[in-house]
């Protein structure tokens, strides 16, 4: 009896942990820092770029690791974009003609490029809330260079899928 006991409070306790590992996978972004739900532009769950706020939304990006999909699919006929070394690069190419972003910390360049005129979106971390972002202008961190904020610390999939679907890529 103490033993089936201990196996129910085991798998409770497993359910809460697997339960609370897939509420952070979700992202959503908002117009500004207000974080009104209603406001909510774009939002990533379980892989999926959704518009809006619900699951109703249209899927505008499936993500898998290194690779954004358009739409609800993973199929190879489908893939846009590929992820490698925080490049995004055109398809599923392996020439360095095909980069067309890079993701260099918290940055984001045009092309294979870390110059400092190739910069073109900076993401911060809020002062108060270290779990939001704000997606900067440039490498202004001003509040009116602010383009969008993210609840939750997007992968480097997901942050291109979002800037894709946001028309700023």
């Amino acid at each position: 009896m103490k033993t089936l006991r201990q196996l129910g409070l085991w798998l409770i306790g497993a359910w809460c942990a697997c339960a609370s590992m897939l509420a952070q996978d979700r992202v959503n972004v908002y117009p500004d820092n207000r974080m009104l739900w209603s406001e909510m532009m774009l939002h990533a769950e379980q892989g999926l770029i959704r518009e809006g706020r619900d699951w109703r939304g249209n899927v505008l990006w499936t993500t898998r690791p290194g690779a954004l999909f358009e739409g609800y699919s993973s199929s190879s006929f489908d893939l846009k974009f590929t992820v490698r070394g925080g490049h995004l690069i055109q398809g599923d190419s392996n020439f360095s003609d095909a980069i067309l972003y890079t993701l260099d910390g918290n940055t984001i360049y045009i092309g294979d490029s870390t110059f400092p005129l190739d910069l073109v979106y900076t993401l911060q971390p809020d002062a108060l809330d270290p779990s939001t972002f704000g997606l900067y202008k440039e490498d202004s961190i001003s509040v009116f260079d602010r383009i969008c904020v993210f609840e939750g610390k997007p992968t480097p999939e997901v942050l291109f899928g979002f800037l894709l679907a946001l028309g700023l890529l």
